[in-house]
Order: structure tokens, then sequence, then C-alpha cells
């Protein structure tokens, strides 16, 4: 299970999950069956990306349109931060991207391996 934060504003979640889908989707057509060259590898259903966004942020709405006009590869799971979803994908997850800001030290606390997307100007 991967889990991704693309960000609460629009121009954060439209940096972030471009970038995001396309790694995602190499790795799964890497790892898991049939287009793993691995005879052990894992069928695709076994592979869960969960997609934590905040109600009713732009980022949320950016991701939502986004998705229905580009296929993500895997299955999807959306949560938000209503009862601590987000906190309880964070500590079954596997894996994260998270777009740099409070996600961040959650994923800290939940012991969470990450990548931090962070855009920044060239000289930075």
């Amino acid at each position: 299970m991967i889990f991704f934060a693309p960000g609460n504003e629009k121009n954060e979640a439209e940096f972030s999950t471009e970038n995001v889908r396309k790694g995602i989707k190499e790795f799964l057509l890497k790892y898991s069956a049939p287009t793993s060259l691995s005879p052990k590898a894992l069928s695709l259903d076994n592979f869960v990306t969960v997609i934590s966004l905040q109600s009713g942020s732009d980022g949320e709405k950016f991701v939502r349109d986004y998705l229905r006009e580009n296929e993500w590869y895997g299955k999807v799971i959306f949560v938000s931060d209503q009862d601590n979803a987000h906190l309880d994908a964070m500590c079954a997850a596997d894996y994260g991207f998270v777009y740099d800001g409070q996600m961040s030290s959650s994923a800290v606390a939940c012991h969470l391996p990450t990548v931090n997307l962070i855009k920044m100007r060239m000289h930075h």
C-alpha cells in the first residue's frame, strides 16, 4: 500500500499528482504480474494507493478532476482528514509520498518511510 498526500492547495496538487502518478505506474508495471519479469510477482490487485485529501480543499477538487481524465494504475482509495482517516492510512501504508507540510510530521510520527515532494525554484 502506497500513501499519497498531494497537498491542499491547487498548485501543490498540480505539481505532485502527475509526477507521482507516473512513478507509481512505472513501479507497478515493473513489480506486478503479469508485466513483471519475476515469476513471484504479485498481481496488480494486491497494490493499493491511498490518496489523502483535505475535505473541501482546492487540492481535493484538482485531484478528483484530474483522475476523471487520467488513469491511475492499480487500486485507489480516498481518505480525508475527517475522523483522522489519513492517520489510519499512514499507519497501514508501506511507503508514502507527501507534499511538504504538516503531513510530513504526521508521517514521521507514524514511522512511515516517505518521499517529501517540494517544489523549489531552480537555484535551491
